[in-house]
């Protein structure tokens, strides 16, 4: 294309070095304005995706769509800076061969960075990973905030933010996949009757589920777990979606307190 502009150019009476020139110029400007265009499409393609009602569910949208942007912005910075080597005058193909020899002999000494990649790839492939899942990773909990090739950043739950190296997910816990059960154990005092403790629990159970319509399966108020300086402790138990068992569990120990007072029992620990 730089060719064919400096022809024009020269047909209209420029100078053969100021017609190359101008050539190489408006043929970077036209590709810069091309791939700009591109890049644009790519981030309305990818809001589409986030989009209510998107051919994909939200969280695997949001994931996909930080993901694409993010390389699309890389691309284009690399075709951008090889282009306007290119104009320069620069052999483009020796650059890349260097390009090629440097990055094979930091790879030997970046394997680290070589595995955050690869595991990064793998993660995103096989879905497991999205952005506003919970997980846990070894001692930390927090919110996915997003998913990159090399690093995954979690919010942690007072605020701060833990960036992950994608090699160290090779083993972690999510509370976002599927569903939940969201457990309270409560200690009854030993002159409660069991029993109807056990009756007081499903009767919480079934009515927050009742109230609220969120139960997957009916509550489940279970027997002794274990005992606790003399006192029972027994367990409620209720499937849910994995983003209210936090707020259900809340609920149930309010409830279970309220319930065990009008009885003048002491819920220990509800």
């Amino acid at each position: 294309m730089a060719a064919a502009l400096a022809e024009l150019f020269g047909r209209w009476g420029a100078p053969p070095a100021t017609a190359a020139l101008l050539g190489r110029v408006l043929a970077l400007g036209i590709a810069a304005g091309l791939l700009l265009l591109a890049y644009r499409l790519l981030v309305r393609l990818a809001g589409r995706l986030v989009a209510p009602g998107g051919p994909l569910p939200a969280a695997r949208a949001r994931t996909i769509a930080s993901l694409v942007v993010s390389l699309g912005r890389w691309v284009l910075g690399v075709v951008l800076a090889l282009l306007t080597l290119r104009a320069l005058g620069l052999d483009i193909q020796a650059i890349l061969v260097s390009a090629g020899l440097v990055g094979l002999a930091i790879g030997f000494g970046a394997q680290s960075l070589v595995r955050d990649v690869i595991t990064g790839v793998f993660l995103l492939m096989e879905g497991l990973l999205h952005v506003g899942d919970t997980i846990q990773v070894g001692p930390y909990t927090g919110t996915v905030e997003s998913v990159g090739l090399r690093i995954t950043t979690v919010r942690m739950l007072d605020g701060a933010l833990r960036i992950v190296p994608n090699g160290q997910l090779t083993e972690f816990t999510s509370h976002s996949a599927g569903w939940a059960r969201a457990v309270v154990d409560v200690a009854v005092a030993r002159d409660v009757p069991v029993e109807q403790a056990l009756a007081v629990l499903r009767e919480v159970g079934e009515g927050w589920a009742r109230d609220t319509g969120e139960a997957l399966d009916p509550p489940e108020a279970q027997g002794i777990m274990r005992f606790s300086g003399g006192d029972s402790v027994l367990r409620l138990t209720i499937k849910v979606d994995p983003g209210r068992r936090l707020e259900t569990e809340y609920a149930l120990r309010r409830r279970i307190k309220e319930a065990f007072e009008r009885r003048q029992w002491s819920a220990l620990g509800a």
